[in-house]
This record gives structure tokens, sequence and C-alpha cells, in this order.
């Protein structure tokens, strides 16, 4: 771990002042290659809005369904990857330019790894974070946050078995870790009951109380709840309509003629006011509007006075990446330890199964005869098929059921260091996978040196279940998005196996399409099984009535498929290149999720 220390860069102190100057986000038109017209137009989601917001504000932000709440929020929290134009800055600084964790969003739905404990999450995001939790100071922090967003009695529970306040407050104590200043939530209390609503406002309202800005939007919030909040936004078709305390709005829909009914839902009465509805007279969201953009400009010159407040120094963590890939270890050795009884039944059930099935069938085979020659020769293939597509097809949707949470720690930790852990991780199923194989199924066949040659056998499956391993992560990241990774993925099968040279003399190949073989983990496999058991066959039996031509030795047997001579070097390192050639790949894709931006 490493601290820096910051001044130009580190987060805020003392009076903090969020300024937002004509912001305009939009979605660009959508247009396929064989239309002229677009599919989809262009569409305006924030129209020119310019606000300023301050240090303790517990700001609800309102309006109907499609006003733009979520993009807003999403553009105070630097994490927009929409097109735009306008600047959002905090204290003079772009919020773009903001060291993690100065701004915090806490997004509508929570995404978690549901096996992990409530502590062992906020262990590792403090790892992450903040450093190792071996300093008193760090441990100090988390045992704060946890007493004060109420999660003490629940350390020990199982994410998946928390309620839907309850892990609203575990994404509440995550974002808090890093001290931010200003704290971003998109609707906190949708689809709590009104107990869980209220805790977690409360919680929010304590930490404006701190000299924070809390940013909330609430989607039709109970009459309790709505005057919790000390400052109200006002948004309907992607424009900011007002923005100040709850009797300032009351005064300023008065002077418009609307006035609410005595025991009605405030928030209702706004909301409804500035709906899109034919029967509401469009006249006065503009009166609101103006009457809005009027008090703006005249409290414009009080928001730019406080824009210079002073910045602290700050010691910000950066954690190496051999560390970071060491946390994300812990974290998936936790899912492996949780669901290891049903992981190694799974995998022992399939493979003993399929290792028995190999056995009966090829019970007897050697490879001293001309008729067994053929035998030994789909034996090998099936040990290797079976390793190979087993360990890709389980590796290719590693990613998927994990993309939003990726996406969601995107900045935590680098995409190299996530790839790698979640390589590592696989290893043990590398390891456990080909021993009923070799225990069961080459029991039953005739093998010179049977000790030494299981071995061999055992650990070029081995090597090939980790690059099939590397090509199924790659292939999964570099289509994850899309979500053809059981579509692509046979196709690109197809040449690579036919590659082994089990269906097809790899020397007859046309010189054009030999190369391919090169990068096929399949023709390493097969390559190496079939020269670990070849080589030792002397002598095969060639009757004298046959009249074909008979294959005299294990040798000849190599040599009509076309494999190598020098085969522990070519193939342990084909195995290699291979494996370092689609990690590479599987990062490229990684990355190029990141790059797509926040999931919220």
């Amino acid at each position: 771990m490493e601290l820096i220390k910051t001044n130009a860069n580190s987060p805020l102190c003392g009076e903090i002042t969020v300024k937002v100057e004509k912001l305009k986000v939009w979605a660009s038109e959508e247009k396929s290659w064989w239309k002229r017209k677009p599919s989809k137009p262009k569409t305006i989601i924030i129209n020119n809005v310019t606000d300023c917001i301050k240090t303790g504000e517990f700001l609800a932000i309102i309006g109907p369904s499609g006003a733009g709440k979520t993009t807003f929020l999403v553009s105070l929290a630097g994490k927009c990857t929409l097109p735009s134009e306008g600047v959002i800055t905090v204290n003079g600084r772009n919020v773009n330019d903001l060291p993690q964790g100065t701004v915090e969003i806490l997004p509508q739905f929570d995404v978690f790894m549901d096996c992990l404990s409530v502590m062992e999450h906020l262990i590792f995001m403090t790892e992450m974070r903040l450093g190792s939790l071996k300093t008193s100071a760090n441990e100090m922090i988390l045992n704060t946050i946890i007493s004060d967003v109420k999660l003490k009695s629940l350390e020990r529970t199982f994410i998946r078995s928390l309620s839907g306040g309850e892990r609203r407050l575990l994404s509440l104590a995550s974002s808090l870790l890093s001290s931010p200043q200003i704290l971003i939530c998109d609707e906190p209390t949708s689809g709590l009951d009104s107990y869980n609503a209220s805790l977690v406002v409360g919680v929010l309202k304590n930490i404006s109380k701190t000299g924070k800005i809390v940013i909330c939007s609430v989607h039709q919030p109970s009459s309790d709840l709505f005057k919790e909040f000390n400052s109200i936004s006002l948004m309907s078709e992607g424009k900011l309509l007002f923005h100040g305390t709850h009797d300032d709005c009351r005064m300023l829909f008065e002077s418009v003629n609307l006035r609410c009914p005595k025991n009605y839902n405030t928030a209702e009465f706004y909301i409804k006011a500035v709906s899109s509805n034919p029967t509401v007279n469009e006249n006065y969201v503009d009166r609101i509007l103006e009457n809005y953009r009027n008090r703006l400009h005249a409290s414009d010159e009080t928001c730019c006075e406080t824009s210079s407040a002073a910045t602290s120094q700050f010691q910000v963590c950066k954690r190496s990446w051999a560390r970071q890939v060491q946390i994300l270890l812990w974290r998936f050795s936790i899912r492996l330890r949780r669901n290891i009884t049903f992981l190694v039944m799974s995998l022992l059930l399939s493979t003993v199964i399929g290792a028995a099935v190999i056995g009966i069938c090829f019970a007897g085979s050697t490879g001293t005869s001309q008729r067994g020659v053929q035998n030994l020769r789909g034996f090998l293939w099936l040990l290797c098929s079976e390793v190979s597509f087993s360990m890709s097809y389980s590796a290719l949707f590693a990613f998927e059921n994990e993309l939003s949470l990726f996406k969601r720690e995107a900045g935590m930790y680098a995409v190299f260091s996530y790839f790698i852990a979640k390589f590592l991780s696989e290893i043990p199923r590398c390891i456990i996978l080909p021993i009923p194989y070799i225990t069961i199924a080459t029991s039953t066949v005739y093998m010179p040196n049977y000790t030494l040659t299981a071995l061999e056998l055992y650990i070029a499956l081995l090597l090939t279940g980790l690059a099939s391993t590397a090509y199924g992560l790659g292939m999964g990241a570099m289509f994850i998005s899309l979500g053809l990774m059981g579509d692509v993925m046979p196709c690109a099968d197809l040449p690579l196996f036919l590659m082994s040279g089990a269906f097809l003399r790899i020397s007859s190949l046309p010189i054009w399409l030999y190369p391919v073989k090169y990068g096929s983990h399949f023709y390493y496999a097969m390559d190496a099984l079939s020269n670990i058991y070849w080589r030792q066959i002397g002598e095969i039996d060639c009757p004298t009535n046959v009249t074909t031509n008979c294959l005299k030795d294990g040798a000849a047997v190599l040599m009509e498929n076309g494999y190598s001579s020098n085969f522990i070097v070519q193939d342990s390192l084909g195995l290699l290149l291979v494996a370092t050639m689609w990690c590479l790949l599987g990062y490229y894709g990684l990355k190029r999720e990141e790059r797509k931006g926040y999931a919220y």
C-alpha cells in the first residue's frame, strides 16, 4: 500500500459549493447502417439546468417520471457517459477532476456479492478504499460507520438474508468509508416500507448535519419524509423549475395561484402540478421556471463568493496490483467456501460418471494392436475434450453474473487485478477436474509404466485446463455485453478442435491453414497426450493378412497424425502462449466494459 499526500487534488473541507452552469445532456440519435432515417431521434434529457447547492443541504429532488432526475444525479457525481454541454464545479473545480471518494453516489438498485456477510463486505471495501484494517485508524472508521448506520447487530448476517432497508444501509455504509463531502442518493427509499424508509432518511439527515451535502431523488415521498429535507428541487421534462426551501416553494406556487389543499401531500401536489397533463395550464410551468431563474440570478453572486473554499491535506490510499489481487482472491475464496459442497459434488458426479462411461467403452483397449490404435486415439481425444470443454464453458459465464458489480466498483481496483484474480480462482477446478479421468478411465486401458504415464497425463490435462480456462474467460469478457458468448464460442470451437489431429491429419492441411493450429489449445493438448502415450509403444502387431498399411510402432502413429517430436518444450510453451493470448483479449474486453462507465 502506498500513501500519497495530495494538495491540489485533495478532498474538500469547510464550506462546499456545487455549481451547475447551463448543463445539457442528451441521448444521441440511433441510426442503422442500412437506413437513412434514424431509428431513434436525438433526445434531450437535461435541458439547460443552472443551479447552486451549498454545505449542509439535505436536498430532495422530485418530479414526474422521465423528468431527468437520475441523469442529473449521475451528472452531479461526474459519472454520466452521455454527451453533454455545460460544467459542474465543486468549489471552483470540475467535478470530473476531483479525487475518487470526494463525491459518492448511491444508486437505486443495490448490487452485492450476496454470499458474503455484512462484515466481510465492509472489510473488503475498507481494505480497497482505506488500506489495511490492521491500522487502528481504519478499524475505528469502520466501527464508527457500522454504529452510525445501525448495522452492528447484522455484522454476521449474510447479505442475501437482508431486507431492502438493511441493504440500503449497507450500500450507504460502503459509500461513507471514503468520507465523501457530497453524497448523492438515487431514490434511497424506493421499495421500502415506512419504517425502513424513515430509518434511511434519518441516517442521511444526520450525515447532512455534519457539514456534508446530501442530495436525494425521491419518488412520491410521504408527507412526513418530505418534511425531513431542508431544501427541494423540482424537475420536469429535463428542466429545473425550482430549488429552495419548503416555504419558498410554497410561496412560489401560491404566486401563480397554485395552493396545496390542507391534509394533502405537498410533494405529490408539486409533482402533479408540473406533470405533462392537458388539464394543467402549461403557463404555470413557464411562470414557475421564470420566477426561479430570476431568483437564481439574484443569488448567483453569493454562490460564487463561497466557491473558493480552502482544501486540506489528505492521504489517498493506493493499493498495489498484487495486493488488489490478494483482496479479490479473498472475496472469491469466501464464495468458494460457502458453495464448496455443491461445487465438489457436482464436479465429481459429472466427471466420475463421464470417466466411468469412457472407461467402460474403452475397457481392454491396447495400443499394441492395429485395432487398438484407433481406440486409443479416440480415448485420448475424449480425455482432452472433456477437460477442455468443461473448463472453457464453466469459465465462459464467470463474468456475466458479476458485470453489474464490476462496473459499480470501477476504479476501486485495476481491471488487470480483477482478471488475474478471477483466473486464479478457477485454478482449483483445473486441479480437481482431471483426477477422475486419470484414476478411473485410464485404469481400464493398457498403459505402459502406468504410474509415471498417469502422472504425465495428469500434468498435461492440468495445463490444458489452464489454457481452456483462459480461453473461456477471454471469450466471455469480449462478448459479455452482447450476451452472445454461448453463440459465438461454438463457432470458435470448430476450427480450433479440428486442429487437434483427432479428425484429420494435420500434415494434410493446406499451407495457408497450417498456422491456425498454433492458436489451438486442442492441438497442443492432443500433441502432448499422444506423445506421452505413443512414444512408449515400441511395437504394434501387424497381421500378415491385412491389406492396408500397418503402423509398426508409436512413432509411426505420431508421424501419421503430424504431431511434433520436441513435444515437451513446444506444447508447454504453446499452452502458455495460448493462455496468455486469451487473457490479454479478456483483459481488453473488460477494459472496454469499464470505459462504458458506471453502472447505475
